[in-house]
């Protein structure tokens, strides 16, 4: 699923901690610019981390949305604290999915690359001055609207302020993602799971797992893009990506939704029955459905 284009610069930030060389960095990036912020941080606290926000805040002011982790520095306390006095949603994405806040993992790589150099701030400032293949403009000028200087010889009239044409800009970033979007799908054999109805009753298993152990029960959608709250037996409450969530098949509270990703393709007819052992489709006279899912139908007899 691919992220929307912003509105404007600056409007939408993700940040994600980084760490490189036994040194940890806060990584901030704008989601319409692609502008990249790389901030040392001596500690790895809640406190370092929002004073060092505020600074990047009061030279490019203060987002809309910020949009990072479940790490401890962005639930505490005293982060909410700060997302209310600054004013600004503060969006998690789910955890144990990394994938769905994609837009700041990416930032990383590209600051672990920039770090790797040998003059950083160079390739930092090289970085915001070249084209992104998405938008074909550099993050410098989608964010400022103007060209910045660099240690590359350029004519004075190339630095004057000229704000990009924002809807080629737009139509490249979509075209771009569309053909991501495709290519990844593809590779990775990717398919839409059903939705889920408040009150299915399903497992959980994270990516490390190896079966669907953890039941529970659907409480509603959260606040992001297919991710749920699940409760489980024992009482406790998590919030779990429609990935990691699996339907019990049999139980559901909608019928119309009764699909599973072992599953996808529900089975309309009524005179389906499943198959039982030592039983043959042929002498059935019906439909039968496999534990795998297979539909077997016997042939028609012939009257002789």
């Amino acid at each position: 699923m691919s992220t929307l284009l912003p509105d404007r610069p600056w409007q939408k930030i993700g940040v994600d901690l980084c760490e490189y060389n036994k040194q940890t960095y806060l990584v901030a990036s704008d989601y319409y610019s692609r502008y990249l912020e790389v901030l040392n941080l001596p500690a790895a606290t809640t406190t370092q981390v929002i004073s060092k926000l505020a600074a990047t805040f009061a030279r490019f002011g203060v987002p809309e949305e910020l949009v990072s982790d479940n790490g401890p520095q962005f639930t505490s306390v005293e982060f909410g604290r700060f997302s209310r006095e600054f004013d600004f949603v503060h969006t998690t994405s789910s955890p144990h999915y990394a994938q769905s806040n994609g837009h700041a993992e990416r930032a990383v790589q590209i600051a672990k690359g920039i770090l790797k150099q040998s003059n950083p701030l160079l390739a930092l400032m090289v970085y915001r001055s070249t084209p992104n293949a998405s938008t074909g403009f550099s993050p410098a000028e989608l964010l400022m609207g103007r060209k910045i200087r660099t240690t590359l010889p350029t004519l004075s009239t190339n630095l004057d302020p000229s704000w990009p044409d924002r809807e080629e800009m737009r139509s490249s970033d979509a075209t771009a993602k569309l053909k991501q979007a495709f290519y990844y799908n593809r590779r990775n054999g990717v398919r839409d799971l059903p939705p889920l109805d408040s009150g299915d009753r399903v497992l959980m298993k994270l990516d490390n797992e190896r079966q669907w152990t953890t039941p529970g029960t659907v409480l509603g959608n959260c606040s992001t893009p297919r991710s749920y709250a699940v409760v489980t037996s024992e009482g406790g409450c998590y919030r779990r990506n429609r990935r990691h969530v699996l339907q019990v098949p049999g139980a559901p509270t909608n019928p119309a939704a009764d699909t599973s990703p072992e599953d996808p393709t529900p089975v309309q007819s009524s005179d389906v029955t499943p198959s039982s052992a030592g039983e043959s489709p042929a002498n059935t006279g019906t439909v039968t459905v496999t534990r795998s899912g297979r539909v077997i139908k016997p042939p028609p007899k012939l009257d002789l």
